[in-house]
């Protein structure tokens, strides 16, 4: 029986000994979350903006509260932290050595916060995508493009130039040749452009007179060949009264840019776009030899979801892309 009652007193020992253990890692774990545990956040706030101005006053004043928010705010802190972080001294609020100490590494704590977010936002904002055929993206949209991020910094865009992808599934607007008939669908008459031969100065300076014409290289666009509702030289040469069986030499391009840069290359000339050829007839690099009034026309067209305009980035590349676009349909 003796040695029954020493067996359970053992027991209870042991047992004791290990809720001991058990209390102190308890215990232990407690002040391990008690010490990562962080500070008041908007103690934290209040005491970087008393710090900068050095004045409780001044701090209330930036965040829009009284001297006595600012005052518990800080004293909250101080009292987490176990330490003063301010003295008044002759009616001055001055850092103490902890808060001296404290001050520089929570400023670096709120900017490294800042940046996070900024970068966080900027790399989750949707940039605005609009769709245009490679010609007009190339030569129209992207040189003038700068000055619409130039009046809204806050907004990115996207230029898809790919035919496969030229869809309002994954656009916002989309700038084309032909109207939609889908429905949900806005258009509207974006652009009109007309048609003149274009060249280098060089080749210019060698024509005299539009039956010269047909005795220089002719650049034919072969995507605009393609398209039944885009001019060919075929048409404007008619227009004119002469025949492009009677030209001596052309040579095929398989897009709108090539023959574009063959002719700024002084390889022949091409038949420009107005819409397309401004800003290089004003750059020097294409002129015009020939301002001879003909009836070819080109449309282009601005297409978005209805609804749309309803969101300020949207609407706002659309104001733009119609105002730059007016002056060419005047001219046009």
């Amino acid at each position: 029986m003796t040695a029954r009652r020493h067996k359970i007193i053992l027991d209870c020992g042991a047992a004791n000994g290990k809720l001991h253990k058990l209390n102190e890692t308890i215990n232990q774990t407690q002040g391990m979350h008690a010490r990562r545990r962080l500070p008041p956040l908007n103690g934290l706030r209040v005491f970087e903006v008393a710090a900068r101005h050095m004045s409780f006053t001044r701090a209330a004043d930036e965040l829009c509260v009284t001297n006595a928010a600012v005052s518990h705010q800080v004293k909250q802190l101080e009292e987490f932290l176990g330490l003063k972080l301010f003295d008044r001294h002759n009616n001055q609020l001055l850092l103490t050595g902890a808060g001296e100490n404290y001050l520089p590494r929570i400023r670096e704590a709120f900017r490294s916060v800042q940046q996070a977010t900024e970068l966080l936002l900027s790399d989750t904002a949707r940039p605005l995508r609009i769709g245009v055929p490679p010609a007009l993206g190339s030569k129209w949209l992207v040189p003038r493009l700068f000055r619409f991020l130039n009046a809204n910094p806050d907004l990115r865009v996207e230029v898809i130039t790919e035919p496969e992808l030229q869809s309002l599934d994954s656009l916002d607007l989309l700038i084309a040749e032909r109207q939609s008939a889908e429905r949900g669908t806005v258009t509207e008459r974006f652009a009109t452009t007309g048609f003149l031969p274009v060249c280098s100065p060089a080749v210019a300076a060698e024509l005299d007179g539009l039956p010269s014409l047909l005795e220089h290289n002719l650049l034919h666009d072969r995507s605009a060949q393609r398209l039944a509702h885009v001019p060919t030289w075929r048409q404007w040469l008619e227009e004119v009264g002469l025949s492009e069986n009677q030209a001596r030499r052309s040579m095929g391009l398989s897009d709108t840019q090539l023959a574009l840069q063959a002719a700024i290359d002084g390889q022949g000339i091409a038949l420009g776009q107005q819409l397309l050829v401004e800003y290089d007839l004003a750059a020097g690099r294409l002129v015009s030899p020939f301002r001879t009034e003909v009836s070819l026309r080109l449309s282009y067209y601005l297409m978005y979801r209805d609804g749309l305009l309803g969101q300020e980035g949207p609407a706002a590349l659309r104001q733009w892309l119609m105002d730059e676009a007016q002056p060419a349909t005047l001219d046009a």
